[in-house]
């Protein structure tokens, strides 16, 4: 009879009936596995295999079969490197000095309150870049490892932000004031902090003055609510450009406090300060389409107007259309089918040490800014440096709509800690299962041990599905061949989730030498009281909108073509009239494209602003390193992601997104210009302000260059983002492509390529060659390991969710 493979039993649980009669042919044994309920093992319900007599029974588990590759070392290494995020003994070293400086007069984070001194992030200082550059490039000696520290100091007389550099790292010995900042930021520019959201008092306040009103038309409370909480969950801060006062103003939106609450909002919400002393203060109360001046005022309307205002029941579970986040409609498939997955047949073919990554002819470190989210570094192919750093630096939305709270509703999500937030990856879904994880660490406000993201990054190769490069010569005397190879990347993922959105980020690498920086948003839409119709959402469900708005995502790409000195030109695509030498009519003409090469000579002549009518290439060029045939090597930039921003620049909050206005920005390369946008962005004092960057207007040929991409999309909320926002379609890339940088592609060598030559034989085709640049068989012949992922997650949930 058929024989159960040995080497596969332990992957499966239950086993249905096998055939009794023997099926053999040829000397092959014909071999039948049927399996129910299998977790993590072979494909599908049914798998067979002839197998010569002679063979071995066994199936292989899939795993690394060769010393030089899958090599992961993620423990922290005894010497960081110089890119490195803080390692857990240097933010203790850190903090052990911190505390020991009576002159800071620090109060720890347990303890820390709006009148204290007390540290609000720290995270890694990166010394200067020629400094890193001659220790990479020539040998010197490391720079020393630094820490960027943020300190609230509510506890002086004129409170106010400080950022100091402290090192050297793991064993400080002093500090100094960030150089490119003021050594005093007011108070009241300090970025988002838990104060601003402390208002239990003010709810208490509320309660007493609303909370009959409240709960006889929504249903809930504000305080004391059990199971049926009202809640103001979503808060749009009123910026000092946007209010033309330098207040603390917030304004926060009221929702009935189920899953989920962001799809739940009700016709209430207030207009309050929270004051240097922490207490909150309401200026304004809007309710049933009105602003009111206090909550009596409101109160009063309330109860003359009562018969006309509409009541929204409690939502329970029982409710229809109950805006959960949870499957539910006709299957897609009539009974449970388990979906395809990737197999690494060989293991994992990248190679980790400690933040360095290795894979093919790709190497780069990885690091997690507490505010600004993922940055890459020292990213080089087949030796070379392409890029010294790429980087996000914003992630903003700005909406539109018919209230004012809608009106100022602008999020800059540096304020919020991109890095920090980037945390639970959840293999299977998010990552394949067979993905590499990579934590972040810093310290954050609101504990003095250090915040390790256990999951703030997976690594992993994917097969696209689609060929890296492919052809069919079909001229039947001439050349009838097929070659060809799989497209298969390596990734690098984030997903931050910053309250209501959800960001996917990665990082491809080619084996072609191209590099695609990716953004995927997807999440819950901010959603709003309907009542009318308007120009700025449809109504998606019964009393709710979602205003219109606008992403918008800035990277920083710090190209180093062949070296720092490099050069920005377009190539122009021009319409060219010719004679028509063909046409019977003399003189005649006819128009075909050529294109122009322009330097760009100043930052303000790179700032690019796409026009359809002018298409042209942006490319990062090396003059010092031409070819053979005049060629200049270079790299051509393709924002695939483009938007157009229509808000004036100076108007309200733009100033704080001057990098909006371009979809490429190229500057000088400055120490003292590190990031484009501030988290001290909602004051009429950003202190970063990225349009000073080009308009010194520097010269940029044959200079250390920086460009600042900038991808987006405008957002106009359908039914069908309900209840999440779906990923297709919502992709935004921009790619790296090499420009005459090498003789021919380099993705000729990408292995396991595969060209066909047929064989004829009197002038008929017979059979066919077939030659295979790297392994020759392409049957997958080992299963999968098992992740036991389930189990790993009711043992440490924290992997995945917000632990209390």
């Amino acid at each position: 009879m058929p024989r159960l493979l040995d080497g596969i039993k332990e992957h499966l649980f239950d086993y249905a009936s096998i055939p009794t009669e023997p099926d053999t042919k040829l000397g092959f044994e014909y071999i039948i596995i049927i399996k129910k309920n299998a977790y993590g093992g072979i494909c599908d319900n049914l798998f067979y295999k002839w197998m010569p007599k002679s063979a071995k029974k066994t199936i292989p588990i899939c795993s690394r079969k060769s010393s030089l590759y899958g090599n992961v070392n993620l423990k922290e290494s005894i010497k960081p490197s110089v890119f490195r995020d803080l390692s857990k003994k240097e933010i203790e070293g850190l903090l052990e000095y911190l505390y020991n400086r009576s002159d800071l007069n620090l109060t720890i984070a347990d303890k820390a309150a709006i009148n204290a001194n007390y540290v609000f992030i720290s995270e890694i200082f990166l010394p200067p870049k020629r400094d890193v550059l001659e220790h990479l490039d020539t040998g010197c000696v490391q720079p020393r490892r630094e820490a960027r520290v943020m300190i609230f100091r509510g506890a002086i007389s004129n409170p106010d932000v400080i950022e100091i550099i402290v090192g050297p790292l793991p064993n400080p010995t002093g500090y100094r004031y960030v150089p490119y900042l003021p050594k005093s930021i007011p108070f009241i520019n300090r970025p988002i902090d838990v104060f601003d959201f402390s208002i239990k008092p003010l709810l208490e306040k509320i309660d007493k003055v609303a909370g009959k009103m409240l709960y006889e038309l929504y249903g809930g409370r504000l305080v004391d609510c059990s199971d049926r909480c009202l809640s103001f969950n979503v808060n749009s801060q009123l910026t000092t450009p946007l209010s033309g006062v330098r207040k603390r103003l917030w304004f926060s939106w009221l929702q009935q406090f189920t899953e989920h609450f962001l799809l739940r909002p009700v016709d209430f919400a207030i207009l309050r300060e929270v004051e240097d002393n922490g207490n909150d203060k309401i200026i304004k109360v809007w309710f049933d389409g009105s602003l009111f001046n206090s909550l009596e005022q409101t109160v009063a309307y309330y109860n003359t107007y009562k018969a006309y205002i509409v009541k929204v029941p409690y939502p329970t579970s029982d409710t229809k259309n109950d805006r959960t986040v949870n499957s539910r409609g006709k299957p897609s498939f009539n009974r449970p089918l388990k979906d395809p997955s990737q197999v690494s047949p060989d293991g994992i073919r990248y190679n980790i040490n400690d933040r360095h990554v290795s894979y093919t002819y790709w190497e780069f470190d990885v690091g997690m800014s507490v505010f600004y989210g993922p940055r890459l570094n020292d990213i080089r192919y087949k030796g070379e440096r392409i890029a010294y750093e790429i980087s996000l630096q914003e992630l903003a939305t700005f909406y539109s709509g018919d209230k004012p709270q809608e009106h100022v509703l602008n999020f800059l999500d540096t304020t919020w800690k991109i890095g920090a937030l980037a945390k639970y990856l959840h293999p299977g879904v998010d990552c394949p299962n067979d993905a590499t994880f990579i934590s972040s660490s810093f310290k954050v406000d609101t504990q003095d041990k250090p915040l390790i993201n256990e999951r703030a990054f997976c690594l992993f190769e994917f097969n696209t599905g689609m060929p890296l490069r492919r052809h069919n010569g079909y001229f039947k005397y001439l050349h009838r061949f097929y070659e060809g190879v799989a497209n298969v990347a390596l990734i690098l993922r984030t997903i931050p989730t910053i309250g209501i959105y959800d960001y996917v980020i990665d990082f491809i690498f080619y084996q072609n030498g191209v590099m695609e920086v990716k953004i995927t948003p997807t999440g819950i839409v901010t959603s709003s009281w309907h009542d009318h119709d308007n120009p700025y959402s449809f109504q998606v469900d019964n009393n709710l909108m979602s205003p219109l708005h606008q992403h918008l995502f800035n990277f920083k790409m710090d190209l180093d073509i062949k070296g720092t000195s490099n050069r920005f030109e377009t190539i122009d695509i021009e319409p060219d009239v010719v004679d028509n030498v063909c046409h019977k009519k003399l003189g005649a003409k006819i128009v075909q494209n050529r294109f122009i090469k322009r330097l760009k000579q100043t930052e303000l002549e790179a700032a690019y602003k796409f026009n359809f009518d002018y298409p042209k290439l942006l490319t990062f060029v090396n003059n010092n390193k031409k070819d053979k045939f005049g060629n200049l090597p270079g790299y051509k930039l393709l924002n695939k992601g483009m938007t157009k921003v229509m808000r004036p620049p100076n108007d309200g909050n733009n100033l704080a997104v001057s990098w909006s206005q371009y979809q490429l920005a190229v500057t000088k390369y400055k120490d003292s210009e590190p990031y484009s946008s501030s988290v001290y962005t909602h004051s009429d004092n950003p202190v970063i302000n990225f349009q000073e960057f080009i308009d010194d207007n520097e010269n940029i040929v044959d200079e250390d260059l920086v460009a600042w991409v900038t991808m987006g999309m405008h957002h106009v909320v359908q039914k069908e983002d309900l209840p999440v926002t779906h990923t297709p379609g919502q992709s935004h890339s921009t790619f790296l492509i090499p420009f005459n940088y090498f003789d021919e592609s380099p993705g000729m060598s990408a292995g396991n390529a595969v060209r066909l030559d047929p064989l004829d034989l009197n002038d008929k085709t017979k059979t066919v060659k077939i030659d295979r640049l790297g392994t020759k068989k392409s049957d997958v012949d080992c299963i999968p390991k098992r992740t036991y992922y389930d189990a790993v997650l009711k043992k440490n949930p924290c992997l995945a969710i917000e632990c209390l």
